[in-house]
């Protein structure tokens, strides 16, 4: 009888921890700038741009606020977690992305449109696109330079292996294929466009527009 009992509590044990394990998903806050982490009304510590913080969150709906010491502004987000979801998701705070659209470098402190425009361009139809755009209450978009790109785009390095593999846009922008520059090619006809697959850059012909997209800046920002 008590081996029955015994046998009975253990499996009761077990399938409680199964379940516990399985509705239990990790989540990966990564943030644009410096800021405390709440989340269900508890101080998680401290976040800051290019670091990220692994927290194991149980099934269900949790209240996630970020609040920026310098300046008291405050982010929040509810966020559903449910037991059929990957055991792993990530949450960008984005602090310094503002409705209208722009996000703004903490570190060049240059602002960026949140998204490139969506569509091939030509190199001078991209030139002009950032010239004639009219966001956030700004006309001063420009085409960014190769440099002001490749200041976007950071490296990942795979933990097993040391060899970079993937690619990550500082903060959260959202791209769909190359990016134009201002800056000029190599040749005459040609403009310097930056692949953030793997942080490349190519000579292009200024005629080609394919996957080739606008991501416009503005500077002095500030």
């Amino acid at each position: 009888m008590r081996a029955r009992l015994k046998t009975a509590v253990f499996l009761l044990a077990a399938a409680v921890m199964a379940e516990t394990v399985s509705s239990g998903a990790e989540l990966v806050v990564r943030t644009d700038a410096e800021c405390q982490l709440i989340i269900d009304g508890k101080t998680q510590g401290a976040l800051s741009p290019g670091k990220s913080l692994q927290i194991t969150l149980p099934a269900g709906v949790h209240r996630i606020e970020a609040v920026r010491p310098a300046s008291g502004e405050k982010w929040q987000k509810t966020l559903a977690l449910s037991d059929g979801q990957a055991t792993q998701q990530a949450l960008v705070i984005a602090l310094l992305t503002s409705q209208a659209g722009q996000w703004i470098d903490p570190d060049t402190k240059l602002m960026w449109t949140a998204a490139d425009n969506g569509s091939g361009l030509t190199w001078s139809q991209a030139i002009r696109y950032c010239r004639e755009l009219r966001l956030g209450g700004f006309a001063s978009w420009s085409l960014p330079s190769i440099d002001e790109l490749q200041g976007i785009f950071k490296n990942i390095e795979s933990k097993s292996t040391g060899i970079e593999v993937g690619y990550h846009v500082k903060g959260p922008l959202k791209l769909s294929g190359w990016q134009w520059s201002l800056t000029p090619g190599s040749q005459d006809g040609e403009g310097w466009a930056l692949d953030f697959g793997d942080g490349g850059r190519a000579s292009v012909a200024a005629g080609d527009s394919g996957l080739n997209r606008a991501l416009c800046v503005r500077r002095g920002a500030e």
